[in-house]
């Protein structure tokens, strides 16, 4: 068996070596080329396919700086490859880099690696100043100092740029909420007008914790209803829906459900009670106000037929969320001023 794959392997590795002395032959190869880089690669990463363990790793991550090599060796030699007398070798082998460095730690590509392939490409741009002839480091001449500087401080902000959009995405994740409000007047956030429009969070709350509260109070005994909404006995109640509901409706991705403040109030309306859940959003937003939504929750008494006559029930019927996001346009009024949302998210 192990003869058998000796053969295979030594059969490779003939073909191979035929296949390119006929490519170098046919096209008046230069083995000092970046071709030669690029063969390397394909050749490591084909016995990387055959190898196993610590081997193959080390093979395919060969294969990657060969061709990190070899990209960055065509790149530059091509005279083609600039915009306004800017080569775009360091752009492309940076983003080769990138990908590479943080694709290899987590076997995908990460936002981290957008991030930093402005600064990769600018050390990648700025290493030919700082090198001699021997391949020495050297102080860069004074009239190529000023021209590295523009380079890392250009190639900083659009990382900066890269790094706030990863941040502002992860915040619309975790804060969903956020896509409620109205940014006109942000610097930095443009709303789309063909995404469809979004329902605060303390909507579906208050319709959980609506289902909740006619699970448990609706078609009761009236006499005990009216022993729940005693003052003492309608806290509990409530405070227990609540945690339930935020227990529902948790999520990894989503942190805003503790800055929901959840309330109530109880009143007399004939012929029963208005029972009015109310969430309050203490998270950040464009206006001063706080955002509000309401949902109204009437509890009436009822007669239902029994074998030995009749006996009052109660019945729950509950409305629609009424409120901030809802049916409230979200618009800023002159004597609110509007603040920065993004300001607000970090002073939380």
């Amino acid at each position: 068996m192990n003869n058998f794959f000796q053969k295979q392997y030594s059969s490779l590795l003939k073909n191979t070596q035929s296949v390119i002395k006929s490519v170098a032959l046919d096209s008046g190869f230069a083995w000092f080329s970046w071709l030669t880089l690029l063969f390397l690669s394909l050749f490591s990463w084909l016995m990387a396919f055959i190898a196993t363990g610590l081997l193959q790793n080390l093979l395919a991550n060969l294969g990657c700086i060969f061709l990190i090599l070899a990209v960055y060796w065509w790149t530059t030699s091509t005279k083609s490859l600039r915009i306004y007398d800017v080569p775009l070798s360091p752009w492309i082998t940076g983003a080769i880099v990138s990908v590479y460095i943080f694709g290899a730690i987590t076997g995908k590509v990460e936002p981290k690696a957008l991030i930093a392939w402005p600064l990769i490409s600018a050390a990648i741009a700025a290493l030919p100043l700082c090198l001699g002839d021997d391949f020495k480091l050297k102080t860069p001449a004074p009239d190529k100092r000023k021209t590295i500087i523009l380079l890392f401080t250009s190639q900083l902000i659009f990382s900066c740029w890269f790094q706030f959009h990863f941040l502002v995405q992860n915040w619309l994740a975790e804060y969903p909420t956020l896509l409620v409000d109205n940014f006109d007047q942000s610097a930095f956030v443009v709303k789309y007008p063909l995404l469809p429009p979004k329902t605060p969070r303390g909507v579906s709350m208050l319709d959980l914790m609506a289902s909740k509260l006619q699970q448990q109070l609706n078609a009761k005994p009236w006499p005990q209803i009216e022993r729940v909404l005693l003052p003492q006995e309608r806290d509990r109640l409530i405070q227990q829906i609540t945690a339930q509901t935020k227990q529902q409706i948790a999520s990894a991705k989503v942190e805003e459900d503790d800055l929901w403040q959840v309330g109530y109030t109880v009143s007399l309306k004939d012929p029963g009670y208005n029972l009015a859940l109310n969430t309050s959003w203490q998270g950040p937003r464009s206006q001063v106000l706080e955002g509000n939504i309401t949902k109204s929750c009437q509890i009436n008494p009822v007669n239902r037929p029994t074998p030995t006559g009749t006996t009052v029930v109660s019945r729950v019927r509950c409305e629609p969320a009424k409120g901030w996001g809802v049916n409230q346009p979200l618009t800023t009024a002159n004597n609110n001023p509007t603040r920065n949302w993004v300001w607000d998210i970090i002073n939380q």
